[in-house]
């Protein structure tokens, strides 16, 4: 087995040396996130103590909101970025979700201007107050820089994109550590430092990308070339968009649904935070060179496709059993000596979504194979199911007055069978054995959960951390 595991260790680092191979892409995206993780990880229970948990609660309906804006801009044609062979064909594309940028962009003003309506209508947005006015240039750069990263990924631009993202990431840290300590916790510097830094960052994605030909932006423009692109490409609006915006808000349930306490969504914000440091470290940092060697692969190599996403299946796998597992068990306990009594309870939410977000990082980075294989309209079934199982759950729960913290379990349940079954479906369309492989991590996650449970009886008395 020893002997086993060096040759792979070989073979690998055979592959990182290998210019322009997907094990080098890899290894370099995930170098630079590297950076970002261990910059959370050090400040984020800093900021924490600084701003409290309703900052954050108010910051995570502030930030929902650009989010679920933001998906119009795009409509899914940033990820057909990498298919066309002709550049001009690509600038079409940008040109199409800058235009789109633009209108959102004035939509936003418009409701930054008429808040006091909007607050009528939803009262427990209330608390953002002002800083709604924020929105649009949030949006603004928030586009900019998702337009451009995904551009250089068509360019293979990845040392480029990762530097600039892990400054990006690491700025507003600082920002929001310094900004708060300045204004003793301010209850919206997290939405100050979100607009300022992207703001700055957007300057310099936009100055990068010059020499990828920005320069033609407007020198080329053809309102006749954009239709025909967004026609030729229009599987991505008809699929691509509503399978991501669905998925993105249902994931955002618990924030819009329990928002009239700011102080759970604020447990819950920063709870998904920290569970998506793994994803976006290992998963999305995968999924970024994943989707260009799917691209290539899908039609000329159908059989080398289905070895890399079994092989990215069982590397995901097999680095997030132990600490998700263990997450489950005794976060809370990490939670409140790290970060305070206060923030005991996103430690609890934390645990109660660990399996939930293991099965997100083993399936979620493989699902633009779909996207390759042109079957987009499976993510998008799939994510209006469990959007829809996961309305359900919550206002069951809610209306049967159980409790927040309980309607946030009952989600993350149904959430982590809908990622194994989707784990399932991935591994099934490309051609391994799925029902075997899926099996098997039921089983060692059931035994590892098992360890942890046990672990927490022995050194604390109980078996489950609970609010």
């Amino acid at each position: 087995m020893l002997r086993n595991i060096l040759e792979h260790l070989r073979n690998d680092l055979k592959r990182i040396r290998t210019k322009d191979s997907f094990a080098r892409n890899v290894f370099t995206v995930f170098s630079g996130n590297s950076v970002v993780l261990l910059s959370q990880l050090a400040l984020t229970p800093l900021i924490a103590r600084v701003y409290g948990p309703e900052a954050y609660g108010i910051y995570g309906l502030f930030y929902a909101i650009l989010l679920n804006m933001a998906a119009f801009t795009d409509l899914g044609y940033g990820s057909a970025y990498v298919l066309p062979k002709e550049d001009k064909d690509y600038m079409h594309l940008l040109r199409l979700n800058l235009t789109l940028l633009a209108v959102v962009v004035v939509l936003a003003l418009g409701m930054g201007l008429l808040r006091e309506p909007l607050y009528t209508l939803f009262p427990n947005w209330r608390p953002m107050g002002a800083y709604l006015l924020l929105l649009p240039i949030g949006l603004l750069a928030f586009g900019l820089i998702y337009f451009f990263t995904n551009s250089f990924t068509r360019f293979r631009a990845f040392r480029l994109s990762v530097m600039l993202g892990s400054t990006t990431t690491i700025a507003l840290r600082g920002f929001n550590l310094g900004y708060g300590l300045l204004t003793r916790g301010a209850m919206y510097g997290l939405i100050v430092g979100e607009v300022v830094v992207n703001a700055v960052a957007a300057g310099a994605y936009t100055v990068a990308m010059r020499r990828h030909g920005l320069g033609t932006l407007f020198s080329e423009w053809s309102w006749a070339s954009i239709r025909r692109i967004a026609m030729e490409y229009k599987r991505y609006p008809l699929f691509t968009f509503p399978e991501r915006w669905i998925a993105q808000l249902g994931s955002q349930l618990p924030i819009f649904l329990l928002i009239a306490d700011p102080v759970v969504v604020g447990h819950f914000a920063i709870s998904t935070a920290l569970l998506l440091i793994p994803l976006r470290l290992l998963g999305y940092s995968l999924n970024t060179v994943y989707i260009q060697k799917a691209a290539e692969t899908v039609d000329a190599d159908p059989a080398l496709l289905g070895r890399i996403t079994l092989g990215l299946y069982q590397r995901l796998f097999w680095i997030g059993l132990v600490p998700f597992t263990a997450m489950m068990f005794f976060s809370d306990v990490v939670f409140g000596f790290i970060m305070g009594d206060a923030w005991r309870g996103a430690g609890v939410i934390t645990a109660y979504m660990g399996l939930f977000y293991f099965f997100r990082l083993t399936s979620e980075p493989m699902s633009t194979l779909f996207y390759a294989q042109r079957r987009e309209h499976r993510l998008m079934i799939f994510q209006v199911i469990l959007a829809a199982a996961r309305l359900v759950v919550l206002l069951v729960i809610l209306a049967t007055g159980l409790g927040a913290a309980n309607g946030i379990l009952g989600f993350s349940i149904v959430s982590a069978l809908g990622y194994l079954i989707l784990g399932h479906l991935l591994l099934q369309s490309s051609g391994q054995n799925a029902g075997k492989l899926t099996l098997r991590a039921i089983v060692v996650t059931a035994v590892a959960c098992a360890v942890f449970m046990g672990l927490r009886f022995l050194i604390i008395g109980d078996i489950w951390p609970t609010l």
